[in-house]
C-alpha cells in the first residue's frame, strides 16, 4: 500500500512539475521569439560550427531534466533551426548544467567534473555534426507550425526562406523590433493549446517514471553493479535508462555506491544514461520523431555512457 501511495505522490509531483515547466517554457520562448524577431533562428542558423557550440552552451545553462528539454526542442524545430543543431541542445541540457557540475564537484572533485564536461562537449559536437549529413525528414515526423505565435512565414518565391511576419497592420518595415506588439494572452493560449496536444504523452511518460521510481528499490542497483568492470559499466548504463531519476537523485546514489567500493566508471555511466535518457523522455520524443531516431538516440546515449565509464576507469 505504501508503494502505491509513494507512486501516486511521485506521479502528482512529476506531472505538476512537467506541466508547469512545459507551459512556462513554451510561453517564455514565444515571447522571446516575437520580441527579438526570431532570435533562435538568427543565433542558431545554418551549419556554422559556432551554431553547434551556441546550442551546447544554451543547453549547459538550462538545468532541465531529460523530459523538460522537450518544449524548447520543439520551439527550435518550429523555428526551423536545423535538426542537428537542435540535437546538440537536446543532448547537452540534461547532462551538463550548473547543478550537475556543482554536485559532481562536491561529490567527486574538480578533476572528474572537468573531464566529464570536456568529454561530453566534444562527443556531443561530433555526434550532432554527423546528424547534419542526413536528411531531416528521415528522422522527423511532421512538426505542426505554430501559426499564431510563430514569427516565421515562408516566402512565396522560395519556400525554404523564412521571413519575419509582422502582425500589426501599421508595421514599420524599416524598424520592426520597435513596433512589435506582443499579445501575451494569445501566446499563453497557444502555449496551453500545444500543451493539450502533448498531454496524453505527458501522462503516460509521468506514469512510467512514477511507477519505476516507486517500485524498483535502490538495493537492486547495489547488488548488480559490482563485478566485472566492463560488464558492470554496460549494465549500469542500461539500468540508468530504465530508472527515471533526476540528477539531484542520481548523484547522491552515486556517492553511496562509491562508498560501497563501486568504481567511478560504473557510477558515471549510470549517471549519464539516468540523466540523459529515460522511458518517459522517449514517450515524449515519439510525438516528434520516428522510431528510427528513438533507437539511434538510445544507442548514442548508451555509447556515450559506456565509453565515458571505460575512459574514467583507464585514467
Amino acid at each position: 500500500m505504501q508503494s502505491f501511495l509513494n507512486t501516486f505522490k511521485e506521479f502528482l509531483y512529476l506531472f505538476t512539475e512537467l506541466s508547469v515547466l512545459f507551459i512556462a517554457i513554451s510561453f517564455l520562448v514565444s515571447i522571446i521569439n516575437q520580441k527579438y524577431e526570431g532570435i533562435f533562428k538568427k543565433q542558431l542558423a545554418g551549419d556554422k560550427i559556432s551554431s553547434y557550440f551556441k546550442a551546447i552552451f544554451l543547453g549547459a545553462l538550462t538545468p532541465f531534466c531529460s523530459c523538460s528539454t522537450i518544449p524548447l526542442l520543439r520551439a527550435f524545430l518550429e523555428a526551423k533551426v536545423k535538426l542537428s543543431i537542435a540535437l546538440a541542445y537536446l543532448f547537452t541540457s540534461p547532462l551538463i548544467n550548473p547543478i550537475i557540475f556543482s554536485m559532481l564537484f562536491v561529490t567527486f572533485g574538480l578533476k572528474l567534473s572537468l573531464i566529464y564536461v570536456v568529454f561530453l562537449i566534444f562527443l556531443i559536437f561530433i555526434i550532432s555534426f554527423v546528424f547534419s549529413k542526413f536528411k531531416e525528414y528521415s528522422f522527423l515526423k511532421h512538426i505542426p507550425k505554430n501559426t499564431k505565435s510563430s514569427i516565421f512565414t515562408q516566402s512565396a518565391h522560395n519556400p525554404s526562406n523564412f521571413i519575419f511576419k509582422q502582425k500589426s497592420c501599421c508595421a514599420n518595415t524599416q524598424d520592426k523590433s520597435k513596433n512589435i506588439t506582443i499579445n501575451y494572452k494569445e501566446l499563453f493560449k497557444e502555449s496551453l493549446k500545444n500543451y493539450k496536444k502533448l498531454l496524453p504523452y505527458i501522462v503516460v511518460a509521468v506514469f512510467i517514471g512514477a511507477f519505476i521510481h516507486g517500485f524498483i528499490p535502490q538495493e537492486i542497483l547495489q547488488k548488480y553493479l559490482n563485478g566485472n568492470e566492463i560488464l558492470s559499466i554496460a549494465l549500469a548504463a542500461f539500468l540508468g535508462i530504465f530508472l527515471y531519476l533526476r540528477v539531484e537523485t542520481i548523484i547522491p546514489i552515486g556517492l553511496a555506491l562509491l562508498q560501497m567500493g563501486i568504481s567511478q566508471g560504473v557510477i558515471m555511466s549510470f549517471l549519464i544514461t539516468g540523466a540523459g535518457c529515460s522511458l518517459p523522455e522517449l514517450v515524449l520524443l515519439k510525438q516528434m520523431f520516428k522510431m528510427k531516431f528513438l533507437f539511434l538516440f538510445v544507442m548514442i546515449i548508451l555509447g556515450v555512457a559506456i565509453s565515458f565509464g571505460i575512459f574514467i576507469n583507464l585514467i
